[in-house]
């Protein structure tokens, strides 16, 4: 196994939470939260320290590694970040056990949106910045890791031209320059939809926690409820276009700007939206006196498995949201990965093994002995 080059890459995927708290020292200082800078400053070093060993131990070797050492290298990221996030929880001054520290630093890094909090507005406001920008890392981790898995040459996946953007190439340089597009949209996507909550006169804390939230499809929220943020009609537009950017494939996006013929190679993505509309259409069909908003938001958080809401629907709605939850977000975007992708390939597939059965390319009559 090549550890050299596990602990190259390693080392590297470390540098980003240095970065991060030297944010969070930035403005801790700035809005005087000086209780907390020591444990971002604690932060800054070890994680500096560690990426530092773990970069110049693996410098001078090959950086190629293998499917398998891909895995291991995808289990010990997430590990590393996870406890690097939780040096913060556990030093603040709410009492958190190391436990709960973990457990919600990698309910950040992986944007499932369980927390340990009840109450999130005694929170410091560094902490819950902290915790959106957990949020914000790990949808950009797992981005960069679905590309490493589609595009290894070792294996022929049906999303290999998801990765490659068309091409059938799968060369270390091709890798390279994909994952340096998918950061800089990632930043453009976070930069529009926070220009979006400020127009909407959301809060400007708020606008950054929900942005970096959104972007990644976590749960975490700067209050309690989302209610608390988005009051008006205008914020809840907003808070829409946000989450139907984020659920859409950010190759679609991609595509937009730099490619033709995106319907061909993007059909799956024009489903998608036809199931946001269809399932939109039949909840305003289902539910009277209900805005309009809401229910769109709703369906949009649903498909995109975020978990946040606008509103407690007194309707029994739970099955269906479930429902959406299944069906899942879109192709390779932050939110439920790859789960519509499943569907759509099983009904292709079974259509397809239905088709030879009826219309066989050639029949041989042989028996049991011959």
């Amino acid at each position: 196994m090549n550890y050299k080059s596990i602990s190259y890459s390693l080392g590297l995927f470390c540098f980003p939470i240095s970065f991060l708290s030297f944010v969070n020292i930035l403005y801790s200082s700035y809005f005087d939260y000086f209780l907390s800078v020591q444990s971002y400053a604690i932060t800054l070093f070890v994680s500096l320290f560690l990426g530092i060993v773990l970069y110049f131990f693996g410098k001078n070797i090959e950086k190629k590694i293998n499917f398998y050492e891909q895995i291991i290298l995808i289990i010990l990221v997430y590990f590393t970040i996870s406890c690097l996030i939780a040096i913060p929880y556990y030093l603040s001054n709410y009492q958190i056990t190391f436990t709960n520290s973990i457990f919600e630093a990698f309910s950040g890094t992986t944007g499932t949106g369980f927390s340990i909090f009840d109450n999130i507005k005694y929170l410091d406001p560094t902490l819950i910045l902290w915790r959106s920008s957990s949020q914000w890392i790990g949808g950009l981790y797992f981005l960069i890791f679905l590309i490493q898995f589609f595009s290894n040459s070792q294996f022929n996946y049906k999303l290999n031209h998801l990765t490659t953007m068309g091409d059938i190439r799968n060369t270390k340089l091709d890798t390279k320059k994909i994952i340096l597009n998918i950061f800089i949209i990632y930043v453009f996507l976070s930069i529009i939809i926070f220009i979006l909550f400020n127009i909407s006169q959301i809060r400007l804390f708020d606008s950054l926690n929900l942005t970096m939230t959104i972007v990644s499809n976590g749960g975490f929220l700067s209050s309690n409820f989302l209610e608390q943020i988005i009051k008006t009609n205008i914020q809840q537009l907003m808070l829409i276009i946000a989450l139907f950017i984020s659920t859409l494939n950010i190759f679609f996006i991609y595509n937009l700007f730099f490619k033709k013929n995106i319907l061909v190679e993007n059909h799956e993505d024009f489903g998608i939206i036809l199931i946001i509309i269809f399932f939109s259409f039949l909840l305003l069909l289902m539910v009277e006196n209900t805005n309009i908003f809401e229910i769109i938001a709703n369906v949009l958080t649903s498909l995109s498995t975020s978990g946040i809401s606008l509103s407690k629907n007194s309707n029994n709605l739970s099955l269906y949201y479930l429902f959406l939850t299944i069906i899942g977000g879109s192709i390779i975007s932050n939110s439920s990965g790859i789960k519509f992708l499943r569907i759509y390939i099983l009904l292709k597939s079974s259509i397809v093994e239905i088709f030879k059965l009826v219309k066989p390319n050639n029949i041989e009559n042989k028996n049991i002995l011959f």
